[in-house]
């Protein structure tokens, strides 16, 4: 069974804000402490894709500027491939920052020019038309709260195509995101990696999220709805092995439903 829509994510930023009063660190009353990760669900046809990310700005109702900036560490001195930081991998884009309590408005990523595409063994200029990427999330951060906000950019749907020659990759980001109190997640193993079987995650006839396991059969969905899923793993043509489809796994928010390892033959046979 292979479906021609695909809902995969070529990255997520995760800001942790947190503070304590017992923290000889901590931050004055009324403040969060922000820390931002990048981590990935890659696009199924993309070998490699590197953001040139130069500057990072959190939209804060509550400062006069309105936008905070948020710094960017070295290790972003060079364009990072962000499908390094998939199935639940993170890169630390910098050290804590304090925000006021108040509310979130937007995100905003500004990239330099050198963004690339590796497809097929080639690499590829990826154009931003803007330069500037933007998500809103409309999030209240109570004073001591502790927060986990997800962004996620979703890459089967975000990398356009069009004409041939150089810069026809296209970067025109389809993003969502959403707090760590609405966010579900599923992990397990699928094996053996011989049957190169992709991962989906389905809600009724709605496909909410897709995989690619590791090497080691390892794949994890986040941002998921609380709900009821089937898990559906479909094994390239080529291999010999057959398609599978799990049914009855429970989401629930703010925790991760482990379904286990998989393995032939229960899962996938010849």
């Amino acid at each position: 069974m292979k479906r021609i829509f695909y809902s995969v994510s070529i990255f997520t930023v995760l800001l942790t804000a947190a503070c304590s009063k017992n923290d000889n660190n901590s931050n004055t009353e009324g403040q969060a402490k922000v820390q931002m990760v990048l981590t990935d669900a890659p696009g199924l046809n993309y070998e490699a894709l590197y953001l040139d990310i130069k500057e990072v700005s959190i939209n804060n109702s509550t400062t006069d500027e309105g936008w905070v900036p948020y710094p960017v560490g070295s290790v972003f001195a060079q364009p990072i491939n962000i499908l390094d930081y998939r199935n639940g991998k993170t890169i630390a884009v910098g050290d804590p920052i304090s925000l006021p309590a108040g509310k979130i408005e937007q995100i905003r990523l500004v990239l330099g020019d050198n963004n690339t595409i590796v497809v097929h063994g080639q690499t590829e200029k990826l154009t931003v038309p803007s330069g500037v990427v933007k998500v809103n999330l409309h999030q209240e951060l109570l004073p001591n709260g502790v927060y986990k906000i997800w962004v996620d950019f979703d890459a089967a749907r975000s990398v356009k195509v069009h004409g041939t020659g150089s810069g026809k990759y296209i970067l025109r980001p389809v993003i969502k995101a959403f707090v760590d109190q609405a966010n579900g997640q599923i992990r397990g193993y699928v094996k053996p990696a011989a049957s190169e079987a992709l991962v989906y995650a389905l809600n009724g006839a709605d496909t909410l999220g897709s995989a690619i396991p590791a090497l080691d059969g390892f794949y994890q969905f986040v941002g998921l709805p609380a709900g009821g899923y089937s898990l559906s793993f479909d094994a390239s043509t080529a291999s010999g092995y057959r398609d599978s489809t799990i049914n009855n796994v429970n989401v629930v928010y703010g925790q991760v439903t482990d379904v286990g390892t998989l393995a032939a033959p229960v899962l996938l046979t010849k």
